[in-house]
């Protein structure tokens, strides 16, 4: 299997002007550098600054694993089939974003191999061994693995979203294995585990009290599209229901040296509290805006919110959750 990636970043002036001024080397390293086909990822990148060029080299060997990977995220196709889906497309970029974050991080161990100034341009070659980035990739999905246990075993629904993401990433993180190594790997948690829990999901009824200052519109709707995804019902608390939630939004606000403009942190906290008053779990999310007003710095902190919403769901389920 050849692991072959190649970048040109051609000149406005035209394509043969660049390669003229390219060393030999750029556009036929896997003769110049042995191990591009066996041990190594290798990219040739080039650019104005040598930083230019090593950006565009990673840039490069994070193409090589995104075109060879064409698939769709395994997990939400599945779930939407069977009318459970954490927040549709919400979910899927909230699950891109790490996958995302986890490949820079992968790309991290990319070794300078080979670089030159030729004229105007830096050129560089640059290497990434295939085994140790399997062995990272591998670690990776064993502690995703060994974390989708303890959520599964918890046995809420709660769990669900965190489950998933993981799901996703261990996917990704799968198929970028098996292009560079040819061991398999069996998982302890699967897709399947997960869907069978789901579908024997009921619906259940839960209040919404909140303190001090009410919760915005946009706020609410977040809180119901979260929940209503995993058939929690949000409801008046005048309807005693089994289970309520308790909500609050604190506001801090910081000295900031642009005038008209405050640096404000916005809190949201959420507990979950069963008939009898007694708290089952809770979690929290802080935001950090600059804005002109607290209703400002709240409205631009509902993403930040929301992610942390759906990252830290498992944690209302300190206590046994009875579905």
């Amino acid at each position: 299997m050849k692991f072959l990636v190649v970048f040109s970043l051609l000149a406005h002036f035209g394509c043969l002007e660049v390669h003229a001024k390219a060393p030999d080397w750029f556009s036929d390293y896997l003769k110049t550098y042995p191990g591009c086909e066996q041990e190594l990822l290798c990219a040739a990148g080039e650019g104005e600054t040598l930083a230019d060029a090593l950006t565009n080299s990673r840039l490069e060997i994070a193409k090589f694993f995104q075109n060879k990977i064409k698939s769709k995220s395994l997990i939400s196709t599945s779930f939407e089939q069977k009318g459970t889906n954490i927040g549709n497309a919400s979910f899927e970029e909230w699950a891109n974003k790490t996958i995302s974050e986890e490949t820079s991080e992968l790309i991290s161990g990319l070794e300078i191999k080979k670089q030159e100034v030729s004229g105007t341009k830096t050129y560089v070659l640059m290497t990434l061994n295939r085994k140790t980035t399997a062995d990272l990739l591998k670690e990776k999905i064993e502690e995703l693995d060994i974390e989708n246990v303890q959520l599964f075993n918890l046995n809420s629904r709660f769990a669900y979203p965190k489950l998933m993401k993981n799901l996703v990433m261990i996917q990704n993180f799968l198929e970028r294995y098996s292009l560079l190594s040819e061991n398999p790997m069996k998982l302890k948690i699967k897709k399947e585990n997960v869907q069978e829990k789901i579908n024997k999901l009921k619906p259940i009824k839960v209040g919404l009290v909140t303190t001090k200052k009410q919760l915005p519109i946009k706020l609410n709707h977040i809180l119901v599209e979260i929940f209503s995804s995993l058939k929690v019902i949000i409801v008046p608390q005048k309807l005693s229901p089994k289970y309520s939630l308790k909500s609050e939004i604190q506001i801090g606000e910081e000295y900031f040296k642009v005038e008209g403009f405050k640096k404000i942190n916005v809190q949201f906290r959420l507990e979950l509290h069963n008939s009898k008053s007694e708290l089952m779990g809770k979690l929290s999310a802080l935001s950090e805006q600059v804005a002109r007003n607290s209703d400002q710095a709240i409205e631009k902190s509902l993403p930040d919110i929301k992610d942390a919403l759906l990252e830290n769901l498992d944690q209302l389920t300190n206590i046994k959750f009875v579905d």
